[in-house]
């Protein structure tokens, strides 16, 4: 009789709460920053590269315009990152571990989406940092503007 009378073990699924405070959506925002820097090995390659345009501004003393367009094309990039994460990590909650045509299409477009902001960053990054490559290498008479 004992073991008739024994239910079948149900997992309860954690339901969603909404953040009661905003220090309670801050916190979880920066759980999502620390999630990405240590599951993604492309958030952290992006984040490396910040750091790198980060030296390279200060050396040569960006002026303020020239700030705001490498910070554009930087933060556009690591914004594609995120949502590229999103984008995977919705489709893989969605198909499980089953192939879809479908599934295979959004991850690619994405991921074309990441590359795409990665052209458009370094085109900016080119464009802002010629002048100052070209006066550090002793080229000073090259494309004036």
């Amino acid at each position: 009789m004992g073991s008739q009378n024994k239910k079948p073990i149900i997992q309860k699924r954690k339901t969603y709460k909404r953040n009661k405070t905003f220090f309670a959506a801050l916190f979880n925002a920066f759980s999502g920053i620390w999630i990405m820097i240590s599951r993604e090995r492309n958030f952290r390659i992006h984040i490396v590269i910040a750091l790198l345009v980060l030296w390279v501004g200060i050396y040569f003393h960006l002026s303020r315009s020239d700030w705001l367009w490498v910070t554009v094309g930087v933060f556009f990039a690591i914004v594609a990152e995120i949502l590229n994460t999103i984008i995977e990590a919705i489709v893989d909650l969605t198909v499980g571990d089953r192939y879809d045509d479908l599934a295979k299409l959004a991850k690619d477009v994405a991921a074309a989406g990441v590359v795409f902001a990665v052209f458009i960053e370094f085109t900016i990054l080119a464009i802002i940092l010629q002048p100052y490559f070209w006066v550090w290498l002793g080229i000073h008479n090259l494309f004036n503007y």
